[in-house]
């Protein structure tokens, strides 16, 4: 598939909770600017009004730097912008109808957790990557199960799509992953916590690709 050219790499999510506008899209444009290849904006506790605000200033970002925007979950904010694919939960818009309204050129990415059978089934229902974690423990989903490491030594022997790995990831412990060789990795506060957001995203960069 075409999308498995860019869906690879360092995987940039966007925190819930910040400090103000302006230094949130100050970040993002930082982690836009740096040469990732795909890029997920999630909300979960703002506003539509708040969440079509914010996304007229990131999908035009995404647009200069050649970077995929994905949205978490939120079919109508899809329709609002030139966004490239969505990113679906367990309790999200079903897999197969969320193909079917986008049609198959759209990224859809699916969350499978700590489930190999969950990501069969995406998988052979057109889904463009599947995630597994968490990978550590993670302030940005406290519920969040933690995966055994050794999933995706199984998951690489029968999932035939990019697999994403998210979840409590950062710099100091990505190179243990990066030995099961996860073809995106995922990174919230890994990113975002960070007060020099380009040299970080060089370093993991520089990790990632060893």
């Amino acid at each position: 598939m075409e999308h498995n050219k860019v869906l690879k790499g360092l995987y940039p999510i966007t925190p819930s909770l910040y400090k103000s506008d302006i230094d949130y899209l100050s970040q993002v444009r930082s982690v836009l600017e740096s040469g990732v290849n795909v890029f997920q904006f999630r909300s979960k506790f703002l506003s539509f009004r708040r969440k079509r605000f914010l996304l007229k200033s990131i999908s035009n970002i995404c647009i200069d730097n050649n970077v995929k925007l994905i949205i978490n979950d939120d079919y109508s904010l899809c329709k609002l912008f030139d966004i490239s694919g969505l990113h679906i939960g367990r309790n999200d818009k079903d897999l197969i109808s969320a193909r079917k309204y986008f049609g198959k050129e759209f990224i859809i990415g699916k969350s499978c957790y700590n489930s190999i059978e969950l990501a069969k089934y995406s998988m052979d229902n057109n889904a463009s990557y599947v995630s597994f974690g968490a990978m550590y423990p993670t302030k940005s989903k406290a519920s969040a199960i933690i995966v055994r490491h050794s999933i995706l030594i199984e998951a690489k022997k029968i999932i035939r799509i990019p697999i994403c790995v998210i979840g409590g990831i950062n710099k100091s412990n990505v190179k243990q992953l990066i030995k099961y060789k996860p073809d995106m990795v995922s990174m919230i506060s890994g990113i975002f916590n960070s007060k020099e957001i380009r040299k970080e995203i060089k370093d993991i960069k520089r990790i990632i690709i060893q």
